[in-house]
This record gives C-alpha cells, structure tokens and sequence, in this order.
C-alpha cells in the first residue's frame, strides 16, 4: 500500500491487485483540504518483519587466526565477518551510528538466487535456510521485502548521519526496495540510480546516472 499515515481526511481511492497470497494495495490519501498528500508502503507481514531486528540475538565472533593480516593494531581497525548480514550488523552493535558507506548486494530475486525460511517470521534464529522462492511464487515480493525490511533497519541504525548506503539490484524489486527506502530513509536524501550497461569492453561512466 501506497498511502500517508496519520492524516485524518476522506477515505483513501485506492487501486488493488491480488495474486494467490500476495495484495498489492496503491493508495493516495489528502489531509482534510487537499493541500498536501503522501506515500506509505503496507505489505503482507510488514508489522512483524519491523519487529525481527530486535528479536535477532548477537553472535560470539571467534577469530580465525590464519586468516588474519597485520598487527593487533591493525586487525582491530579492519574486520571480516563472515555470516548473515543481520546477524552480523546485530552482533556489531557497538559501531552503531558510526558506519561511512554500506554497500549492499542483495538477492535480486530471480527465481533461483533467494531463499526464504517462513519460520523467519517467527524466529528470526532459525538457522535453516528455507527453500528457493520460485519465479511463480504468488508471494515472492513480499518474501523479499520481508526479508529486505528489517535488514535497511539496520543498514540505517549502522551508518553516521552523513553516511551513504548504495545497492546494488535490477528491475524485478528496484519498485519496491524504492519504496522500502524513502519511508525509512526519506526521499530527499535519495541521491541517483546509476544504470550500469556491462560489454566486452567494460567502461562506466556518470552519463548513466538519474535521478
């Protein structure tokens, strides 16, 4: 759903698509004179899925001594962390708010690159990691956008006020991670959508950039 919150005013016009369990609400609400309207993003299971980042319980980082490079000194300034992105930035509570650039690669959803466990949406713990959401999943937007929601939590609680997030997906979810952003982040910091054309001779440049 596409709306504002906490506006009194005439019952929103709404436009509504259904696929077996997925709703798709588009809705524009007014204050009471018009002057002003707004958007909100409402999906299947969105209460909860704003609620798991706090249910996600630290985990113990063991060092891998092999692994490491440089001095005890510098080991503590540059960390790899291997593990699920959520688990991970809940067990780096400490660099809250202190976090320059996330760059994030989440699964595009294709229809063979992303697994959902259900049991997720109870026990955000459970170590499984579900079965593949199919290309014909009636659901398959709202699984990722379950998946995604408490984890741009996070990316948000990590990074400094002037930090930048960048993320890297293609056309399937670019609609909904846009509208997941701009409630939690705003719109106005949104910056561009660069769209990068790869070749055989790769050479990016800022003439592919919008916003």
């Amino acid at each position: 759903m596409v709306g504002r919150t906490g506006v009194e005013g005439p019952p929103p016009r709404a436009l509504k698509t259904r696929t077996k369990k997925t709703a798709v609400t588009v809705v524009q609400t007014q204050t009471p004179d018009q002057s002003e309207a707004g958007l909100r993003l409402t999906f299947v299971g969105k209460d909860n899925a704003r609620e798991i980042a706090r249910r996600v319980r630290p985990r113990v980082m063991v060092a891998l001594a092999k692994y490491a490079v440089g001095s005890n000194a510098e080991q503590a300034q540059n960390l790899v962390v291997e593990g699920d992105n959520l688990q991970s930035m809940v067990t780096l509570y400490r660099e809250r708010g202190q976090v320059d650039l996330i760059l994030a690669d989440p699964p595009y959803n294709t229809g063979n690159d992303f697994r959902y466990n259900d049991k997720w949406d109870d026990d955000p713990n459970d170590p499984g990691m579900g079965e593949f959401v199919t290309s014909d999943d009636g659901a398959r937007h709202t699984k990722w956008m379950r998946f995604m929601w408490p984890r741009l939590q996070m990316m948000k609680a990590m990074l400094r006020p002037s930090g930048v997030l960048a993320i890297c997906i293609d056309h399937r979810e670019l609609f909904h991670l846009g509208h997941m952003l701009f409630p939690l982040f705003a719109e106005f910091h949104f910056f561009a959508i660069f769209n990068l054309h790869q070749t055989s001779a790769v050479c990016y440049d800022n003439t592919h950039a919008s916003n």
